[in-house]
C-alpha cells in the first residue's frame, strides 16, 4: 500500500520505497492545464470504434495541430455527431481536456468543400496518411493546415497530370512545415553548377566528375525548392525524388496507402 506521505516528506526521507519513489515523481511533475478550444476549424484523419456507441478520432487544427479526442456517442442515432466525423469534411469543433486524448464537445459542419472525385480519393487518403505518419501531437502548425486544405480541394477538381501536381505540392510543403529543406534557400545561385543527390532524407549537393545514379536535375531540385510543378516533365522527374525523401522519415514500415496503389497496379 502506498504510505500517505507527501511528496516533500519522500524527498526528505532517507529509505523509501519504490511505490513511493514512483509517487514522489508523479506528484512533482506538473500537471498540464486543461485544453479548451473552441470554434476551431478542423479535419478528421482517422476514427476508429471505441467503446459501443463511441469513437476515438484524429483531428487536424491550425491552432492546436493533431489533436486526438474521443467523440462519445456518435454512434448513436440522431446524436449532434452522427454522420460529421468523416473524412475530407471540413468542420467546425469545440474540445477540452488535460490528457493525451481530449473530448470533442462539439462538431458542425463548416461546408465550402466539394465532395472529393471517386479518382481522387486514394490520393486524399495519401496525402491524410502522411499527415498522421509525419507529424507529431498538438505541434500546430497553421502553415500545413491550409497546405492540407487547399490539397483537399484541388484534388476535388484535379485529374491526370494535375493530380499529380496537387501531391508533388503537398509533399513540398507538408516536409517544409517539419522543417525541412532550409537550406536549399540558400542555394538558388547553385543549383546549376552543382551535382545532386538524396541522402539521408534531404537534397544535397555532390562532387561529381559524371552522371551518378541517382542524381537529380538542377531543374528538378530548383522546383522542388521553389515548389513549383507546372511543368509536366517535372511533375514525373520529381516523384521518384520526393518518394525516396519521405521513406526515409515515415521508416521501413512505409506507406500503406502506397503499398496499397502498388497491389493495384499488378491486377
Amino acid at each position: 500500500m502506498i504510505s500517505q506521505k507527501t511528496a516533500p516528506e519522500f524527498a526528505q526521507a532517507d529509505q523509501l520505497t519504490q511505490s513511493e519513489r514512483l509517487f514522489a515523481a508523479r506528484a512533482a511533475q506538473p500537471r498540464p492545464a486543461p485544453l479548451r478550444a473552441r470554434n476551431e476549424p478542423a479535419y478528421v484523419l482517422a476514427a476508429w470504434p471505441w467503446k459501443e456507441t463511441s469513437l476515438i478520432a484524429e483531428i487536424l487544427t491550425p491552432h492546436y495541430g493533431r489533436v486526438s479526442v474521443t467523440v462519445r456517442g456518435a454512434k448513436r442515432p440522431g446524436t449532434k455527431f452522427r454522420g460529421l466525423i468523416n473524412a475530407f469534411v471540413p468542420l467546425v469543433v469545440n474540445f477540452s481536456g488535460a490528457g493525451e486524448v481530449k473530448n470533442l464537445t462539439d462538431a458542425k459542419w463548416l461546408g465550402g468543400l466539394a465532395p472529393i472525385a471517386p479518382q481522387s480519393l486514394v490520393s486524399a487518403f495519401y496525402v491524410t496518411e502522411l499527415v498522421l505518419k509525419l507529424t507529431v501531437r498538438e505541434d500546430p502548425s497553421q502553415e500545413l493546415f491550409a497546405a492540407y486544405a487547399q490539397a483537399l480541394t484541388e484534388l476535388s477538381h484535379e485529374q491526370g497530370i494535375g493530380l499529380e501536381a496537387v501531391l508533388r505540392r503537398f509533399e513540398v510543403k507538408l516536409l517544409r512545415a517539419l522543417g525541412w529543406g532550409t537550406f536549399l534557400a540558400d542555394e538558388k545561385e547553385a543549383f546549376d553548377t552543382r551535382a545532386w543527390v538524396v541522402r539521408e532524407g534531404e537534397i544535397r549537393a555532390i562532387e561529381s566528375a559524371g552522371p551518378e545514379q541517382g542524381e537529380i536535375s538542377p531543374a528538378v531540385v530548383r522546383a522542388i525548392a521553389a515548389c513549383d510543378f507546372n511543368d509536366a516533365g517535372i511533375v514525373r522527374a520529381a516523384r521518384p525524388v520526393l518518394r525516396s525523401i519521405i521513406s526515409y522519415y515515415v521508416g521501413d514500415k512505409g506507406l500503406q496507402t502506397r503499398s496499397t496503389m502498388a497491389r493495384w497496379a499488378m491486377l
